[in-house]
């Protein structure tokens, strides 16, 4: 049980924070409509204390929900880097609220295999969300701004991901933003394991095989390391011509297919054979292509846009100057 304190139409209650599991959290309601849900009242101002349970036993119709919730595109999740170590997914509070009424919510919520519930206003949803909360299936966090990182000793910024830093108060404002603490079950779990076990139990059992099946497992063993033999014969033998063209002549031979390339099968065999380029030939070849690239601004011009095109630098964009 946690202790919920409203003052002039915000929700506040004391919470702590432990190994990134939301225990208990200060949750805070900006909306006054939305508070009147769980005080069943319409004053203007409120001045009283409720209690909020908070436990770690999560029921089934907020497993539905989130099931629905995990992978939505309304959410429009990214990730980030939880405490600057662990991949997170973190979408905003106003998503949340856009997906649980949205039409395809209604339509799969229609449908009484899905077992979802029946969601008619926003303040419904919002008090969905906070069960959600309760339940330690979203945590609150607050995504740290680049020079914020900096501040926190051994952590590093990353221009790909952002970092996010676990709160104390789940801020039901549209712009808050929480992480998932819920991963949907495989459907597939369950033929994984039975596969797995159908598989030992064959590899025990192979004494009692037919000679038939011991036959055939021989040839395809056979088989499998006659490919892997001929793998590493065609690597040697293209490092000894390469070798051998490397000492002899100018220019080193290559003979595909290139087994260590990151390509397909076919490709590895584009083109069949390739002659390797001397370096400083082509540094040189390069800084050739650099000079003689034409210029972006027009010559011979009386205006003056072709000499602030020409002066004008190009400056990066940080992560927190792009907007979501």
């Amino acid at each position: 049980m946690i202790k919920v304190k409203i003052l002039s139409g915000i929700f506040h209650v004391s919470c702590t924070f432990s190994v990134s599991l939301l225990h208990s959290c200060t949750l805070i309601i900006t909306s006054r409509r939305v508070a009147s849900l769980f005080l069943n009242t319409h004053t203007s101002t409120f001045n009283m204390s409720v209690q909020v349970p908070v436990t770690d036993q999560r029921s089934t119709a907020t497993i539905k929900i989130a099931n629905y919730l995990r992978d939505n595109k309304i959410l429009k999740m990214r990730t980030g880097l939880l405490n600057n170590t662990n991949d997170v997914d973190f979408f905003r509070f106003k998503r949340i609220i856009r997906a649980l009424t949205s039409e395809d919510y209604k339509k799969k919520q229609s449908n009484p295999k899905n077992e979802l519930i029946p969601i008619e206003s926003d303040q419904e949803a919002a008090r969905i969300f906070i069960q959600l909360v309760q339940n330690q299936i979203v945590t609150p966090v607050e995504k740290l701004h680049y020079a914020e990182v900096k501040q926190y000793r051994g952590w590093k910024p990353d221009r790909n991901k952002p970092t996010l830093k676990p709160t104390t108060r789940a801020n039901l404002d549209p712009n808050a933003y929480y992480v998932w603490n819920y991963t949907k079950p495989n459907p597939y779990m369950m033929l994984y394991g039975f596969l797995i076990l159908a598989g030992a139990f064959a590899v025990i059992l192979f004494p009692l095989w037919p000679a038939k099946m011991k036959l055939g497992v021989w040839y395809l063993s056979m088989g499998l390391l006659g490919l892997i033999g001929l793998f590493f014969a065609i690597a040697f033998v293209r490092l000894i011509i390469y070798v051998v063209t490397l000492l002899t002549m100018k220019q080193a031979f290559w003979l595909y297919p290139n087994l260590f390339a990151d390509c397909g099968v076919i490709e590895s065999f584009k083109p069949l054979y390739a002659w390797e380029e001397d370096k400083k030939k082509a540094k040189k070849s390069k800084k050739k292509r650099a000079t003689s690239q034409p210029s972006d601004t027009a010559t011979g011009t009386t205006t003056g846009a072709s000499t602030s095109n020409a002066n004008a630098t190009q400056r990066r964009v940080v992560l927190e100057e792009v907007d979501e």
